[in-house]
């Protein structure tokens, strides 16, 4: 009964699948031009649409020669979320993030993700996975990988960068989630809900 069950829900989302609208046609990429250019960089780009029309638009990203970040859900050993308390400049405020940071040239994810757990918090783990990446918007070209660190605790050396005022906060499962859903206590939520799916922790 149960296997005729998931058999037949296989079947429905298979047939939701296939009566979807076709994806719109992808623009051509004609030609990109610098913009702005210091820590973030900005880039205009020309793109023919489909129907012929030719527009520009602007894409964002880190510093030249990095092509993507990384956000680490650190739990410790009794199932604890390790965040950050600091100041971030767009919202011109104190508020609640997941450690994380640039994948240098050359590096691996894990091990900018374990780097950026430890200079951040001064937390080291047992392990760390990958488990997914997203853009960092609709118009960014950069990618922010988001992995699980367990394990975690407080056994190593915080080495903050000289604009960076990171305090570590431990929070239980439920105050995470009430952070998430306060509007405006958090950044980076996108990859922290991303995090708790993989986690099993929704």
């Amino acid at each position: 009964m149960t296997d005729q069950h998931e058999t037949s829900a296989v079947t429905d989302t298979v047939a939701a699948e296939s009566s979807r609208p076709a994806d719109p046609g992808p623009w051509e990429l004609l030609d990109e031009e610098p913009g702005f250019r210091r820590f973030l960089t900005v880039r205009l780009r020309r793109y023919r649409m489909p129907d012929g029309r030719e527009v520009e638009w602007d894409v964002l990203g880190p510093e030249i020669g990095v092509t993507s970040g990384v956000t680490v859900l650190p739990l410790t050993p009794d199932g604890r979320i390790v965040t950050i308390r600091m100041f971030r400049a767009g919202p011109d405020a104190v508020v609640t993030n997941l450690p994380g940071g640039l994948v240098e040239p050359g590096e691996e994810v894990a091990v900018a993700g374990a780097r950026e757990l430890e200079e951040e918090t001064g937390y080291t783990c047992e392990t760390l996975d990958v488990v997914g990446w997203q853009w960092s918007g609709a118009s960014s070209t950069f990618r922010k990988y988001v992995a699980i660190a367990r394990g975690c605790r407080p056994d190593g050396k915080q080495q903050l960068d000289e604009t960076e005022d990171c305090v570590p906060v431990e929070l239980t499962v439920d105050a995470f989630r009430a952070e998430l859903r306060t509007p405006g206590a958090m950044t980076g939520i996108d990859a922290a809900y991303l995090a708790l799916d993989h986690a099993g922790l929704l």
